[in-house]
This record gives structure tokens, sequence and C-alpha cells, in this order.
């Protein structure tokens, strides 16, 4: 087992992955759901979601959440990483622009301009998450 460098963290972290978000809650164990996002070591985790979701909600009462992204190949990589969370209600214009971003970061630029132009007209917000606590590990 070794930890990544920071610099291979962030190549990892900028490599397409899906992560999984965990967010506390009260009356039961936390809620873990798969994301799609993006990083910079000067944002931090920006994720899209509706402004009325469950994790949404919980993220606004919180304030905090933990991501976790891993490679399910050899050699096993993961990053863990915990810290603030913010939620910021989108305009229609930021809100088609981070949406557009990042699926095309997921999909490539013809599927994630069809995924964006497609996508429901509901309230978006931007999940910020800024780390404070980083686990990372290379297994095998």
């Amino acid at each position: 087992m070794a930890e990544m460098t920071v610099p291979e963290r962030d190549n990892f972290l900028d490599e397409v992955r899906v992560g999984v978000l965990a967010i506390e809650r009260a009356d039961k164990g936390p809620l873990c759901a798969p994301v799609w996002y993006r990083y910079s070591s000067e944002t931090g985790f920006e994720i899209a979601m509706a402004y009325a979701s469950a994790k949404s909600v919980l993220l606004r009462r919180h304030g905090a959440a933990t991501i976790c992204v891993q490679d399910e190949q050899l050699p096993y990589r993961y990053v863990t990483a915990e810290g603030e969370a913010s939620v910021e209600l989108l305009t229609p214009e930021e809100r088609d622009d981070l949406l557009r971003d990042i699926a095309i970061r997921y999909l490539g630029e013809e599927l994630g301009n069809q995924y964006a132009d497609s996508f429901p007209g509901h309230e978006e917000a931007k999940v910020t998450i800024m780390p404070r606590r980083w686990v990372s590990d290379v297994l095998g």
C-alpha cells in the first residue's frame, strides 16, 4: 500500500471516474449516491444536482460531505476527500454551463451536448466540496 503524492492524486481525479458522495443523516446511515464531478485543486469538487433532491437538502443542513473515487482495475487506487460543502442555486445559464461541461467530461462532445440539451428543466444546484482531509492509496 502506498499513499499517492499530491500530483498523482490530482491526475487520478482528473481522469473520468464516477464518485460516490456520502452525506450524514441523523436518523439512519449516511446517504451514498454515485455522482459525476469535476475537480481542481483551486475549486475542489463541483457536482450538479437537483436543488430539491434529498442530497441537496442534507448538504444544506449539514454543510459537509465525503466523496470517494476509485479505480477497479489493477493496481487498485482510491481517493477519499472529506470537507465542507456549499450548495448554490444556479441561474438557467449557470445550470446549462455546469451541466454541459460535466456531461461532456463524461460522455464526450456529441453525447454530452445531447445530454445537456435534453436535461429536465428543474432548478439545479452546484455543490462544491472543499477537501480538508484526504486519504489516497494504491493497492496491489
